[in-house]
């Protein structure tokens, strides 16, 4: 495993900060140069890693709806408060409709006048038509006898065919029916907006915001926030946003321990539940590209509540009884060569190369046959660093 760009810019920083501050120190014998150069030493250890992923966020209800409302009318009735907890489709509060329930009594008027009015016209359009018939009939009966002309009876036929008539039975025009149709379409819209005075709720959860209150407008509500913020907060998460560069290391199933100052120092269990599929900007000003990662807190706390921020660590992959170095001791050769600088017991230099395993925020796993506890290695080392170079640990 290759140490991240971050952490090798680090290291290359410090490591000429130490050849510039370096000194040499005049040596008796095993340097051919008669010189040997003061290090910084540690030892490798064999102990327990952990890789993880430390992020910070908001915990919140794993479903959260924001209860709205378009309607221009007053609220009469607030049911419930904040911290009250509520069913699927219970009533959280009423709106005033009594100029919408004269609004459905003029328009339930105006439907009964229009079926009144279609029904007499249905009746002497019948009414016209039969007559038009029976003369109709009775030209027709001259005209065979050679009593009435063709035009007479042409014209019969024309005014009786004026009359709208399907299967000898009086209709409605096209715009008479639509003239029921639109009223009918309002008093649909009115019923609709009258069933939209009674707010209430779309999921089981606890109200988490009231944002209105008793004789202000639904839709003026505070701040331009919703009237209701109901949560499902039984069951809290987090979503946190993980770095593009880290987000491979991310998956489903994960285990996480959560931290919170209102927790006085307790732990609690998650666990990552769901990756989105797409990426977004960290903020503004960065280029830094995120992901969302939701982890959902699987341990109860009684003291641990939606709206507050907290800490997750993410458990990446670890290691038992491994070889370990500061990441200090991470060398890097011209040819790109990733290496430790081992100081011998005759204090001479012992370049070995190794490969990178788990990485902490302070310590990383070598791999490499060559190498066992309790070895002292060069801290910062520089490329000066050269094999069987002489050196005086500090």
């Amino acid at each position: 495993m290759a140490l991240s760009k971050k952490k090798k810019i680090l290291l290359g920083v410090i490591g000429a900060v130490v050849v510039a501050a370096g000194a040499k120190m005049a040596l008796g014998g095993g340097n051919t140069e008669g010189y040997a150069e003061f290090v910084s030493t540690s030892f490798i250890e064999r102990q327990d890693l952990d890789e993880v992923i430390k992020l910070k966020s908001i915990l919140e209800g794993t479903e959260s709806v924001e209860v709205v409302s378009r309607m221009h009318y007053e609220v009469t009735e607030l049911l419930v408060q904040e911290g009250d907890k509520v069913t699927q489709g219970q009533l959280l509060a009423r709106l005033d409709t009594a100029e919408l329930s004269r609004q459905i009594a003029v328009t339930d008027g105006e439907i009964q006048l229009i079926r009144l009015q279609q029904e007499e016209t249905l009746k002497d359009r019948q009414k016209a038509y039969d007559e038009a018939k029976k003369e109709y009939e009775k030209i027709k009966e001259l005209h065979e006898a050679g009593a009435a002309s063709q035009r007479e009876l042409d014209d019969v036929k024309a005014a009786m065919d004026k009359i709208h008539i399907t299967d000898g039975a009086a209709v409605l025009t096209s715009a008479e029916q639509q003239m029921l149709s639109n009223a009918l379409q309002q008093r649909n819209n009115q019923a609709v907006a009258l069933g939209h005075c009674e707010v209430r709720s779309m999921i089981d959860g606890t109200v988490t915001r009231v944002n209105t209150k008793v004789g202000r407008f639904a839709d003026e509500t505070e701040g331009n926030k919703p009237m209701f913020v109901i949560e499902n907060i039984e069951e809290l998460q987090m979503r946190v946003l993980v770095s593009e560069n880290d987000i491979a290391k991310i998956e489903v199933g994960q285990s996480v321990e959560i931290t919170a100052d209102i927790l006085n120092g307790d732990v609690v269990e998650g666990v990552v539940s769901r990756i989105s599929p797409t990426g977004e900007a960290k903020d503004v000003s960065s280029s830094e590209r995120v992901i969302p990662v939701y982890v959902t807190v699987t341990q109860q706390h009684e003291r641990l509540i939606a709206g507050i921020t907290a800490r997750a660590t993410i458990y990446i992959d670890s290691a038992s009884n491994t070889l370990t170095v500061p990441y200090e001791a991470i060398g890097e050769t011209l040819e790109g060569e990733t290496v430790v600088y081992v100081v011998n017991e005759d204090n001479t230099i012992r370049i070995v190369a190794v490969e990178l395993g788990l990485e902490t925020d302070l310590l990383v796993e070598i791999i490499s046959a060559e190498l066992t506890e309790g070895m002292q290695i060069v801290l910062n080392p520089s490329l000066t660093l050269t094999e069987g170079m002489a050196v005086i640990p500090q």
